[in-house]
């Protein structure tokens, strides 16, 4: 089965390497490489479209993957957000990290680090009903 999704990253070796993981989950992505391509390429399907949008926080700024959770939570997108990010290697950081992104609406935190190895690290976060299966 493919889902429809959403990838919306700056750096092609990562996502490469997140789609390696999530394209066999039955993901069937489409491309961005910046928050505004990202909000724009979502704009362009119905709110009920991508089952899946995979962000990166910095992007052509620092804070452009918060934009774009922002946006489209208050749009109304009930999907899954997943957030991949490289600052979260550190267990205070990554503590911290999950109750920010929790609060903003991430239902899924994949730290970018280990991909480099091969691994996929998925930390859900969402307890409202949305479901990831890896």
């Amino acid at each position: 089965m493919n889902r429809p999704a959403l990838i919306v990253d700056d750096n092609d070796d990562y996502t490469s390497m997140l789609l390696n993981h999530l394209e066999p989950l039955g993901y069937n992505f489409d491309r961005a490489h910046s928050g505004r391509e990202g909000w724009q390429k979502w704009k362009e399907t119905d709110l009920t479209h991508y089952h899946l949008v995979v962000t990166d926080i910095t992007m052509e700024s620092q804070t452009a993957g918060l934009s774009l959770i922002r946006k489209l939570r208050k749009a109304g997108y009930k999907g899954l957000i997943m957030v991949a990010s490289t600052g979260v290697n550190n267990p205070l950081v990554l503590q911290i990290t999950k109750l920010f992104y929790k609060l903003i609406g991430v239902d899924i935190l994949v730290p970018k680090e280990p991909l480099k190895s091969g691994e996929f690290r998925c930390v859900g976060l969402s307890g409202g009903g949305r479901k990831f299966v890896v």
